[in-house]
């Protein structure tokens, strides 16, 4: 059971993700956590392509830098995500996001896409580490959405990014998401591309999906985790 929140907290931050399939978690991790991510996210660009950086996203940092793996198999949000998601979990990577000029936007999707589990069931720790909000286009979420079947596509085609179940997810350095694999979001379009938007996501399966031989292929990170349940 975790023990960053007291038991009413965790029913009530179970309650909210049951019924919209993500919870907004504010401050966190504390200041020396996000200093720490983010020395570790400069080593792995250090090391990476430059054209790497320039695109905006990463995957797989786990295999990159030992201190991304040791989180992904040991932070707190184990026990949480465990909790929230009623099953024990398969990890799968620690992915970098940002969105510099020149990249584009995040559309309408949600993380099961083409997903080598069955059922696609999972969450993914989600940490802003810098604040972001309209103007250099912060995250969306579609309330209740991981309980609906879309189409297996990318981006979602004729999605309403309008309707009155969007959230806009307004954050500060430190602030997280817990969001299902199931559950509908997007970014906007930054207008001020002089403020940075990175933030930093650990991926995991639940631990009793089953494991598609053909798509789990495709996945290094995944060929290398598949045995570790935690």
């Amino acid at each position: 059971m975790p023990t960053k929140y007291s038991s009413d907290e965790l029913a009530s931050l179970k309650a909210s993700f049951d019924r919209d399939g993500f919870v907004i978690l504010r401050g966190y991790c504390d200041q020396d956590e996000v200093a720490k991510m983010r020395w570790h996210l400069s080593v792995v660009h250090e090391r990476a392509d430059s054209k790497q950086v320039s695109f905006g996203s990463m995957k797989s940092l786990d295999a990159l830098e030992p201190w991304f793996y040791d989180y992904l198999l040991g932070g707190d949000q184990i026990s949480l995500i465990k909790y929230l998601i009623d099953d024990g979990l398969s990890p799968d990577n620690v992915s970098w996001i940002s969105k510099p000029r020149g990249v584009e936007r995040t559309h309408p999707h949600f993380d099961a896409l083409g997903a080598y589990r069955s059922p696609p069931s999972g969450a993914s720790l989600w940490v802003a580490l810098d604040a972001m909000d309209a103007e250099n286009g912060c995250l969306h979420y579609e309330r209740g959405s991981h309980r609906k079947v879309f189409t297996e596509a990318y981006p979602l085609p004729d999605y309403d990014e309008t309707n009155e179940r969007i959230v806009q997810v307004k954050v500060m350095p430190g602030d997280a998401v817990i969001h299902s694999a199931r559950v509908v979001h997007f970014s906007i379009d930054p207008v001020d591309y002089s403020r940075p938007r990175n933030a930093m996501v650990y991926v995991y399966w639940g631990a009793s999906s089953r494991l598609d031989p053909v798509r789990s292929a495709r996945s290094k990170s995944q060929t290398e985790l598949q045995s570790i349940v935690l």
